[in-house]
């Protein structure tokens, strides 16, 4: 049995231990990560009291949730943050592109008001040069948001690897101090707090090792941190887009791309945001730019100005050759991307790989819609896709033509194609950035038809009509050039005549003498029986024009068709040309109540992409405070568990002082006893 000493010197020791660990944990109330630790007892055989140990308070699966929910939570901050700067830019009155449509069809309807006026027609032009300065300045701003990603993406993969390094360097000395049965508990902490902070950055799953070590992967699987190595995040130029950074993982001296498995901490909201939104943007601004462009560039090009030019194109050409090379890119091949069709255009990028030499798969990535070989009509040649989902495909050449969503897609390997080759195809995504003004001249807007048509006076009716040019353009061929399959020179004219339910059509040359109109046509609209369209039925000499009846004609009566001009016969030079028409200028402006695109008008188009991301910025605002919520409960359950409460500390701080006295009162009541027994003797 233990003597009233011993008993008194191990009370002593044991409340001194249990001391020094209450003052360690009031000492570390502050301390991010700090665990609670509590002292362990154990009563002697043969009486007394030891403290064998320390128990550190932890509960693992809680600190694995924190470390889910402060993933989940930083990468939907990241991701609102983001949200709310386009959201923002998107809408400001300073920067919408909505209130510069309407300054421009403004500006245009003052031309047409007075299409005589220079000054008119100058504002008009100018108005057009800040609605091009506003697509790109709007352009700009977004893409300003692609250089802070990458900037941030360089600088979040820098963080990551600095805290794999310092994880791989804990679970050296932990590893090193369980070996060597050493408590680690400040270790355990400090690299538990460590990963809590790597979470934050990059979505992460921790494996604990027997020896005490935490292996950490991220992505779909890759190793970031094993035993005492670490592995190294790069972030480099993306392979078919040097614009935007992707994320590898160096492993054994190999760089593997994770970049589409990185789905949580600040870096996956970051990723997440460039793909769902910001890249997104850019497409829908694009595509509303090649909208606007090619339809304002046909209609204008169906007018003439004022010096009796056909019109020119307002503005850059969508399909000039340095624009359509640059929506093609691919390692290996040369390419170019036509847009056929601005009204099927769809906001994309698009993926073309190919799964064998003779096969491929076309994916389009807004959506994930996939086309195969077997998805297209195939065609004897190149020169024959001119439809839609039409393909030439010539494996042993290594060409190959498609057409898809109005844009013809032209790829040429002169070899052919490897498996698993890829090419990527952006056809809107910069278009908001290429545009500009073609006409530096008030005299050069097209407000004026070519045309014109007149009752004639002789009629019993109350009938009027209207016209516009409609079909005029081939590959090789001028407007002014195609009309002359109508009216082959200046002074013909077009007699239609009125037909029970029809009308008859006639063509008089410039003398008036008739001209047989073997190709000519008049066909009433089946689902407008007042309109005509005026055609000319050879194949190769397109040319059409569009009548519009007003009122009720009578049988016999008749509207001729001529030029809106007159040609000197001497000299050839035009004369007498209609500058106070307005005819084509009015059919311009009416383009903004017209259904331009999928998406409807050019208003509806920017109003839904401002929609679309208000809506987005909204639900990731929510998403943001759910998340918050979340993990702060986990932090405070962890709290409850592993947390230092100061009240509970002083209370043990108490009891612990009091067994050391106690303990102490012990040995002096033993050497009193000493001294008593010596005293005896």
């Amino acid at each position: 049995m233990s003597s009233l000493l011993s008993l008194g010197v191990q009370g002593v020791r044991a409340s001194q231990g249990g001391l020094n660990v209450t003052g360690n944990n009031v000492a570390n109330v502050n301390t991010p990560g700090y665990t609670r630790q509590v002292p362990q007892f154990q009563s002697l055989e043969g009486g007394g009291v030891k403290q064998e140990y320390s128990q550190r308070i932890v509960n693992q699966f809680i600190n694995a949730r924190i470390w889910a929910d402060s993933s989940r939570f930083e990468a939907a901050r990241a991701f609102e943050q983001l949200s709310n700067q386009l959201d923002n830019t998107l809408a400001s009155e300073s920067s919408s592109l909505a209130i510069k449509l309407d300054d421009f069809f403004g500006a245009l309807q003052a031309a047409n008001d007075d299409p005589t006026s220079i000054t008119s027609r100058e504002l008009m032009v100018a108005e057009s040069e800040a609605t091009v300065r506003r697509f790109r300045d709007l352009y700009g701003r977004i893409d300003e948001q692609n250089q802070t990603v990458n900037t941030r993406i360089r600088e979040l993969t820098e963080e990551i690897n600095t805290q794999a390094k310092n994880i791989a360097a804990l679970n050296d000395r932990i590893r090193i101090a369980q070996a060597g049965g050493k408590e680690s508990f400040e270790l355990l902490d400090q690299r538990d707090q460590a990963i809590k902070e790597l979470s934050e950055l990059i979505d992460i799953q921790v494996i604990e090792q027997s020896n005490g070590e935490s292996t950490i992967f991220i992505g779909n699987g890759q190793p970031l941190v094993v035993g005492q190595t670490s592995n190294q995040l790069i972030a480099t130029p993306g392979k078919l887009d040097p614009s935007q950074l992707q994320v590898n993982l160096l492993i054994a001296g190999r760089q593997n791309n994770i970049t589409n498995y990185i789905g949580g901490g600040e870096l996956g909201g970051i990723l997440e945001y460039r793909k769902d939104v910001l890249n997104s943007a850019l497409d829908e601004l694009g595509r509303l730019a090649l909208v606007f462009a090619d339809t304002m560039n046909s209609q204008h090009a169906l007018g003439m100005d004022l010096d009796g030019n056909m019109g020119q194109k307002l503005f850059r050409d969508i399909n000039d050759l340095v624009l359509m090379n640059s929506r093609f890119q691919a390692d290996f091949a040369q390419g170019n991307v036509r847009i056929t069709d601005t009204s099927l255009l769809q906001a994309s990028e698009y993926e073309l790989v190919f799964t064998s030499e003779s096969d491929f798969r076309l994916t389009r990535l807004s959506d994930g819609k996939t086309w195969t070989q077997n998805s297209f009509e195939a065609q004897a040649s190149a020169g024959d896709v001119d439809g839609e989902q039409q393909l030439w495909f010539d494996p042993g050449s290594g060409d190959l033509v498609l057409q898809i969503d109005g844009m013809r897609i032209t790829a040429d390997k002169n070899t052919p194609f490897s498996i698993n080759e890829r090419f990527l195809m952006q056809p809107t995504r910069t278009a908001a950035d290429d545009m500009r003004t073609d006409i530096s001249s008030g005299r050069q807007l097209a407000l004026a038809s070519p045309v014109s048509i007149s009752a004639d006076s002789a009629n019993t009716g109350t009938g009027s009509a209207t016209l516009s040019v409609t079909e005029v353009v081939a590959s090789e061929m001028s407007p002014l050039e195609a009309l002359k399959n109508l009216l082959p020179e200046a002074g013909a004219q077009i007699e239609l005549t009125r037909n029970g339910s029809g009308y008859d059509i006639a063509l008089f040359d410039a003398n008036g003498d008739p001209v047989i109109p073997s190709e000519l046509t008049a066909t009433i609209d089946p689902s407008n029986p007042k309109q005509l369209i005026v055609r000319n039925t050879d194949a190769g000499l397109p040319g059409e024009i569009r009548v519009d009846i007003n009122g009720v004609p009578q049988d016999g009566d008749q509207f001729r068709i001529g030029y809106n001009f007159e040609v000197d016969s001497v000299t050839g030079a035009i004369t007498n040309i209609g500058v106070s028409d307005n005819r084509n200028g009015l059919l311009m402006a009416d383009l903004t109540k017209q259904k331009t695109s999928l998406e409807g008008t050019y208003q509806d188009t920017y109003g839904r992409l401002v929609e679309r991301v208000g809506i987005t910025t909204k639900i990731a605002q929510m998403d943001t405070k759910a998340s918050q919520a979340v993990l702060q409960n986990s932090i405070n359950q962890r709290e409850e568990i592993s947390g230092v409460n100061q009240d509970e500390e002083m209370v043990r701080l108490i009891q612990f002082q009091q067994a050391y006295q106690a303990a102490t009162q012990l040995i002096t009541a033993s050497q009193r006893t000493f001294d008593a027994l010596i005293n005896a003797v």
